[in-house]
């Protein structure tokens, strides 16, 4: 037994097996308490590199969304002129664009408008998957009496029975023309020949 006395002379008896267990009952109490408060701190880290996370793909998110207005701005300044002669309006080229890479199922870059074919909007592709370049696949409306010396091979890309007339009617050698039409979604691809050739006849005699 050990004997405790406290200032105010009150004496008391404990046995050491009780002090020792009182002693092994605060150390585990304090672990205890020590792993919660570095559990709690642990999940105060992770909630606040969480909130950073997020904080970080908000940002990222709004910097896409700038840069992807910022090139569809300068995508629409550059396609103003070619606006401007087929009709076309922002909606209306967004909902073509979307017909166009679903009826190629390749990947799709426009490029300028070109003289040497009827001022009409270049449209390169390439496979998806592939590393080989794009190529001049086809051309969007050009100018129906440009197109004397079409290459053989070359699609015209029209938005409407209306471009395909004017182009039928002009045509001089044999064309192929996709026609997307924007407001309805149809898509349709004809082959138009050329003009028949009217050949006289052998001159009868005299």
């Amino acid at each position: 037994m050990r004997v405790h006395t406290a200032v105010n002379g009150r004496v008391w008896w404990t046995a050491p097996a009780y002090e020792e267990r009182a002693l092994e009952r605060a150390r585990l109490e304090a672990e205890a308490e020590a792993v919660e408060q570095e559990a709690a701190a642990e999940r105060r880290r992770e909630q606040a590199a969480a909130a950073d996370r997020r904080r970080r793909a908000a940002e990222q998110r709004a910097l896409d969304r700038q840069a992807e207005l910022e090139e569809r701005h300068n995508e629409m300044q550059r396609l103003a002129g070619f606006f401007r002669r087929t009709g076309f309006d922002l909606t209306a080229w967004d909902a073509f664009t979307r017909l166009v890479r679903s009826a190629s199922g390749k990947s799709i870059v426009y490029g300028e408008q070109s003289p040497r074919y009827g001022n009409g909007l270049l449209v390169h592709a390439r496979h998806p998957g592939t590393e080989a370049g794009y190529t001049l696949a086809a051309v969007v409306c050009p100018d129906p009496h440009d197109l004397t010396h079409w290459p053989e091979k070359l699609d015209i890309l029209v938005t409407d029975r209306v471009w395909l007339a004017r182009i039928r009617t002009a045509a001089r050698v044999p064309l192929r023309v996709a026609v997307l039409d924007h407001r309805t979604g149809r898509r349709t691809f004809e082959r138009i020949p050329p003009p028949s050739v009217h050949r006289p006849g052998p001159d009868r005699a005299g």
